[in-house]
């Protein structure tokens, strides 16, 4: 199981081929995420859960996403060794989020 938790919002359990779209547009209904957050763009970041893992793919072409700390540009496969103690931290623009995971990240 995996979920993704905002500071001061709701915490979204995240389902096998569900993609989030995170970004700061507010006139965007399908973005999931909608930040109060200059640093972020309209459409920041997508993140995908699959059989393999999660995606995690950074959509802004000058804007920063990190996974624990550290900054990377294009996709990225989050797996439960990301995890420590069941938690991968991330970060879009100056925003941190939570992912919580437990178990395997399978199907």
């Amino acid at each position: 199981m995996a979920s993704i938790t905002f500071k001061g919002r709701p915490t979204v359990v995240l389902r096998t081929y569900q993609v989030l779209r995170i970004g700061n547009n507010l006139n965007d209904k399908q973005l999931d995420f909608c930040l109060d957050d200059k640093s972020v763009d309209k459409l920041h970041a997508t993140l995908t859960r699959s059989e393999r893992g999660l995606f995690l793919v950074n959509e802004s072409s000058h804007g920063s996403v990190s996974v624990n700390g550290e900054r990377f540009s294009g996709p990225i496969l989050i797996t439960y060794r990301d995890a420590i103690n069941g938690i991968v931290s991330l970060r879009f623009g100056r925003t941190e989020a939570t992912l919580l995971v437990s178990g395997s990240l399978g199907a």
